[in-house]
């Protein structure tokens, strides 16, 4: 089968677990990711979240607890079909995009490249290796390539629910691996198939 193929079959397959969690479940998960991601998260970088969809983890604990630590929250936009990220203040309102995705206000201050950061990102399927399953439209591919380009100081991280989770995604040349991927039940790099909580 042709990489888009699968990719369309696998999207599928997801969609269809995605839709049978209830919103307890999606709400119960998504705490527990945020409570992993809070081990883990470097309390010195800045950290680049999202406005989430329903069928997307919810990270509002995990933002909580970055800005009581201090830490700057980036939030993604499009700007002219390309991602981007702006800064995002808590209780600033977000405002919906031409594409219909929250977004902090267009005067609010880019990413610098020379800020150490964790990009936390979204996905339709993830496996061990890294390999992400985005909704098709490649922004965080490539953004991810362009800032891997210019040696930004970045950790890419895929945020998932169980269920999200593969043994293998199908993939293209311009996919762009994750260093790690991050769900309720564990941490899992690309260079080791065995996950944090497997190991207490």
């Amino acid at each position: 089968m042709h990489p888009a193929e699968a990719k369309a079959t696998l999207r599928q397959q997801v969609e269809q677990r995605l839709t049978r969690m209830s919103p307890g479940e999606r709400a119960a998960e998504s705490r527990s990711l945020c409570r992993r991601l809070v081990e883990h998260l470097p309390k010195e970088c800045v950290v680049c979240a999202y406005a989430y969809l329903s069928t997307e983890p919810d990270l509002t604990l995990l933002v909580d607890e970055c800005n009581s630590r201090g830490q700057s929250i980036f939030l993604p936009c499009y700007e002219r079909g390309m991602l981007t990220f702006r800064l995002w203040l808590p209780g600033t309102p977000l405002v919906r995009s031409q594409i219909g995705v929250l977004e902090p206000p267009v005067e609010a201050p880019h990413l610098e490249e020379s800020l150490p950061a964790v990009v936390l990102v979204p996905g339709r399927a993830f496996d061990a290796k890294g390999a992400r399953l985005g909704r098709g439209n490649g922004g965080y591919d490539k953004w991810i390539a362009q800032e891997r380009s210019r040696n930004a100081p970045y950790q890419y991280w895929g945020v998932a629910f169980e269920c999200q989770v593969v043994d293998e995604v199908p993939v293209e040349a311009h996919d762009q691996k994750l260093d790690a991927v991050v769900t309720a039940r564990g941490f899992e790099t690309r260079d080791s198939n065995i996950r944090d909580s497997e190991k207490n």
